[in-house]
């Protein structure tokens, strides 16, 4: 009898054995991961990371799968990003992400739960690079021409999400991608940001005839100058060019959105062992922790502030009273009741003084500053890059959501953990924790539908030295209120004025080198102690949202261009130049949280004003 309940428990803790085994070799399988779009991401920018995953299981699979930074202790770093998917039985699909890197890799965790069990594989990442990419689109499964030194990307992959393309400088193409509308537009908008297409004969050897969808690169001209960015039409192969001459044609007549004479020059010196084809071809370097440094600003403005040195009065009152007075009490009462009644009094009376102070020393409104660059797109849509530090007083959990077609969220926290998920695409969104007297800092990326700034070139006339004359009549869309309008042509930044409608030209203007290697936030006044102790409330206004503390870093951004890519030559191009207003953040751009009570903000619009045939 013995045996037999032996032999019965050994074949059901085998059958146990069995379906936990056959549970997890049927679990999600992860069989690829591309870093960027060069295999590598690039430094202190939003990166597309997307993963192979299959289903091996006969069942479906629909839910979240999590993509995080973590220590090489196993601990995470940042937010969680999020992406809900569903995969067919048997089916592979790609799922894309997109995180912020610095100037470090990591490992880097996918995570999700499949029949109440929690899966996940860690990957280690690239080594981030300074440079953007170069990247061959190409259709997936095809047999196309390989070029040395570029990597091919499937062009199934390229991001429909507008703000996923940062990091990508030049596209070769030589066949029409088959893309969705939101795919197609998101391509057509990195043009205009300052991307650089190279389209070259099929492999038929017959030009490219792109649909109407495809305006402007359906016109024969060439090159086409489409916002900031170009589009060069080449009468070749691929294949019957070898490396050398294709590198010579790609850099032939190079166009910059923003100019640095001098390194033009040397680019043309550059070695045919050079990696020709890197964004290092331009002058890029590391750019400074923008990002991070523009949060950690902001969070100073919108954190909650306490009165510290009443708090640490209390505190020294408290120690005086548990220290020589308690021994005072013990040492002449005659009854141990006394002791024990004082000593609770008083612990209660301290416990509701400190509750109070903690609760009521600091600003009782939660509030958020957000700086905004919005670039004017083609069909009346506009392109969102903001920096916001939002400040809570109660603390919860928050769900931070904008309006608009498509978002990232990033908080740019490569040290610490963030307790929450951020999801990308139409409905993109954050959900963070954050504690009572509180802050959140994060950054988005959006495209809405909404075009502010409306603008008809009247008059226009400059000569060797610079702009003589402009005259632009505004919009019905302009903005109502604004700090600041101007001008960039050349190399000088125009001042221009609000008279009867329109924004006319009179005569101030200033150089464009000065403003673009400025960084206020490096300023001695912003960042000395203020007084004896630093922890007494400071009354001066160095610390208001003021407009000359960002004008600087918010150009730089407008211009797509940092300090230490800039020299003294630096000058706009002559077939356009860029309008830039300065006003107030409309309560439209802030976010979609009803627990938001104070909203300060400066943005900068920016649109591309053509001034020659060549306008886009």
């Amino acid at each position: 009898m013995n045996s037999a309940n032996s032999y019965l428990k050994c074949l059901i803790g085998l059958l146990i054995f069995v379906v936990v085994n056959e549970q997890v070799a049927e679990a999600l399988e992860i069989h690829e991961i591309r870093w960027g779009f060069n295999d590598r991401p690039t430094g202190y920018h939003i990166n597309p990371v997307t993963v192979l995953v299959e289903n091996p299981d006969p069942e479906p699979f629909e839910g979240e799968i999590e993509f995080h930074q973590e220590t090489f202790r196993g601990q995470q770093i940042d937010i969680a990003l999020s992406a809900t998917t569903y995969i067919a039985p048997f089916e592979k699909k790609w799922i894309q992400y997109y995180p912020y890197f610095t100037d470090f890799n990591g490992n880097w965790r996918v995570s999700w739960h499949q029949a109440d069990i929690q899966h996940s594989q860690t990957f280690l990442a690239p080594l981030p690079v300074p440079d953007k990419s170069l990247i061959q689109l190409v259709t997936p499964g095809s047999l196309s021409h390989v070029i040395p030194s570029v990597k091919q990307f499937p062009e199934d992959l390229y991001p429909p999400v507008t703000g996923a393309t940062d990091t990508l400088q030049e596209v070769i193409l030589d066949h029409i991608p088959k893309w969705e509308k939101t795919r197609r537009e998101a391509f057509m908008e990195w043009i205009y940001s300052g991307g650089i297409l190279h389209l070259f004969n099929n492999s038929n050897g017959d030009p490219l005839l792109f649909p109407e969808a495809y305006d402007p690169i359906k016109r024969d001209a060439s090159p086409i100058y489409y916002g900031n960015g170009v589009i060069y039409f080449h009468q070749h192969k691929l294949s019957d060019l070898s490396p050398a001459v294709l590198r010579q044609t790609i850099n032939t007549n190079k166009h910059y959105s923003v100019t640095p004479k001098n390194r033009m020059q040397n680019n043309y010196q550059a070695s045919e062992t050079d990696v020709a084809y890197s964004a290092s071809t331009y002058g890029n370097a590391f750019e400074q922790n923008f990002d991070e440094e523009l949060l950690a600003t902001l969070t100073e403005l919108s954190k909650p502030k306490q009165i510290w040195y009443l708090i640490f009065l209390l505190s020294f009152i408290y120690l005086i009273i548990v220290g020589p007075v308690y021994y005072l009490i013990t040492k002449y009462c005659k009854h141990n009741r006394t002791f024990y009644l004082v000593y609770g009094l008083s612990t209660l009376l301290f416990c509701f003084i400190f509750l109070i102070v903690g609760r009521y020393s600091t600003n009782q409104t939660s509030q958020i500053h957000s700086l905004i660059v919005a670039e004017s797109l083609p069909n009346h849509k506009t392109n969102i890059s903001e920096w916001s530090s939002l400040g809570i007083v109660s603390g919860g959990s928050f769900k931070i959501s904008h309006s608009g077609e498509s978002h990232i969220y990033s908080t740019c926290q490569p040290y610490f953990k963030v307790n929450g998920f951020a999801t990308s695409g139409t409905n993109g969104q954050i959900q963070v924790d954050i504690p009572p007297n509180s802050f959140r800092t994060f950054f988005h990326r959006a495209r809405i539908s909404n075009s502010f700034l409306e603008t008809n070139l009247v008059s226009f006339l400059a000569n060797e030295s610079g702009l003589e004359t402009l005259s632009l009549v505004i919009g019905k869309e302009f903005p109502s209120q604004i700090e600041q309008a101007q001008f960039v042509f050349g190399s000088k930044i125009y001042e221009l004025q609000m008279e009867n409608h329109q924004l006319i030209y009179r005569g101030k203007s200033r150089r464009l080198f000065p403003v673009l290697t400025k960084n206020p936030l490096l300023d001695s006044r912003y960042i000395r102690p203020r007084g004896l102790l630093p922890f007494v409330r400071s009354t001066d206004k160095k610390q208001d949202f003021d407009f000359e503390r960002f004008y600087p870093l918010l150009v730089q951004k407008a211009l797509n261009v940092s300090s230490d890519q800039i020299n003294q030559d630096i000058s706009w191009p002559d077939h356009q130049g860029k309008l830039l207003v300065f006003a107030k953040i409309p309560d439209s751009l802030f976010p979609e949280t009803p627990y938001i009570f104070k909203k300060e903000g400066l943005i900068l619009y920016s649109l591309d004003i053509p001034l020659s045939e060549h306008g886009g």
